[in-house]
């Protein structure tokens, strides 16, 4: 899945207001960030989630960015099968899959699906 077809597909699954609308941000500023000339660090972190999920061709159907807690923490969240990680980008372009332990506490994954595993799922029911 290309880089634009996985932002289109966490658009259309995102609930959250403030999310969906750095989305279309996000898009709108696309080849600015390709080419390296974006200067919004929020645009670029996600870019940086975006760009990973792309390059280990993570399969993103279904999957919505549900928060950004922090700046670096970004949560995704499967809600038809319940399933959660997180991606972190503390410096600028490097990105780590993470999931929450049974204490609430970020641990480091080897790869999304390790941390999908981990991950201990807060009640995320609506």
């Amino acid at each position: 899945m290309e880089k634009v077809e996985i932002a289109n597909e966490l658009l259309k699954n995102s609930e959250n207001d403030y999310i969906r609308a750095l989305i279309k941000k996000y898009l709108l500023n696309f080849e600015e960030l390709e080419q390296g000339q974006c200067e919004d660090e929020i645009l670029i972190r996600f870019h940086n989630c975006v760009s990973y999920i792309n390059k280990v061709d993570f399969n993103i159907n279904g999957w919505m960015l549900n928060e950004i807690p922090t700046f670096y923490a970004h949560c995704f969240w499967n809600k038809k099968t319940n399933e959660v990680f997180d991606l972190g980008v503390g410096d600028i372009g490097e990105v780590i899959p993470r999931y929450l332990d049974s204490q609430a506490n970020e641990q480091d994954s080897k790869n999304i699906e390790e941390a999908i595993k981990n991950f201990i799922v807060p009640s995320l029911t609506r």
